[in-house]
C-alpha cells in the first residue's frame, strides 16, 4: 500500500523523535479499558488505565468514568483530559472520523464472528488538515484505543520536540554556531508541518 504525503509527514517528525528526545521520547500502552452503557441513559462511562514510559520510568495512569457520546469519544476525551494541561498543542486536536473494517477470513471459525477489524481514528489539527490513525485487532475497542493512544503519543512527543529544539536553538545562537542554527530551523519546519507550538 503507498504511502501518503501525511505518513511521510508523520515518519520525518518521527525520526527527528529519535534524535532530538532519545530516552526522554514518551510510549503510551494500553492497559484497560472498561466501557459501561445502559438503556436507560444518554451517555457512555469509560474508565482507562494506560503505561506511559519515557526511558526507564514507567508510570500507569487511570482516568476513572469518563462521561462520553459512545466509546470512541470517551477515549479522545479521557487522553486529552489527562494530557491538555501539560502539552498546550493538544488544544488544536479536535476527532472528526471514525471508521472499522471488518476483515473476514474464510478459513475462520464457522461463524465468522471471529474476525479482525482495522479501526482508523481522523483527527483534525488546527490549520494543518486530518491526519489518520490506525490499527488492526479482533477487538474494536482495543484497536480503538490503541489508534487514539498512537495519535496522543505523537503528538506529545512533536511539542516535546518542538521545545528541545528550541532551547538547542538559542544556545546554538549564543554560540555563534550557524550550523546548528541552521539545522534547528530545519527541524523546526517539519514539526511546524503537523502543528501549531506555543513558546
Amino acid at each position: 500500500m503507498r504511502k501518503t504525503p501525511q505518513e511521510f509527514r508523520r515518519e520525518n517528525v518521527k525520526n527527528l523523535f529519535d534524535k532530538i528526545l532519545t530516552s526522554q521520547k514518551i510510549s503510551l500502552q494500553p492497559l484497560k479499558i472498561v466501557v459501561n452503557e445502559t438503556w436507560q441513559s444518554d451517555f457512555t462511562t469509560v474508565d482507562l488505565e494506560m503505561s506511559q514510559v519515557q526511558g526507564d520510568t514507567k508510570k500507569t495512569i487511570h482516568v476513572m468514568e469518563v462521561e462520553a457520546k459512545g466509546f470512541v469519544d470517551g477515549i479522545f476525551k479521557a487522553c486529552h483530559k489527562t494530557f491538555l494541561q501539560e502539552f498546550g498543542s493538544l488544544e488544536n486536536i479536535k476527532l472528526v472520523d471514525y471508521k472499522l473494517v471488518p476483515k473476514f477470513k474464510k478459513e475462520n471459525s464457522k461463524t465468522g464472528s471471529d474476525a479482525s477489524v482495522e479501526v482508523s481514528v481522523a483527527m483534525e489539527v488546527r490549520d494543518h488538515g486530518v491526519a489518520e490513525f490506525n490499527s488492526s485487532s479482533r477487538s474494536i475497542l482495543y484497536s480503538s484505543l490503541v489508534a487514539t493512544l498512537e495519535a496522543f503519543e505523537f503528538y506529545i512527543n512533536c511539542e516535546k520536540t518542538f521545545k528541545k529544539i528550541k532551547l538547542i536553538l538559542e544556545d546554538a545562537k549564543q554560540r555563534n554556531r550557524g550550523d546548528i542554527v541552521q539545522s534547528c530551523v530545519s527541524d523546526l519546519s517539519k514539526l511546524t508541518e503537523v502543528n501549531t507550538y506555543h513558546g
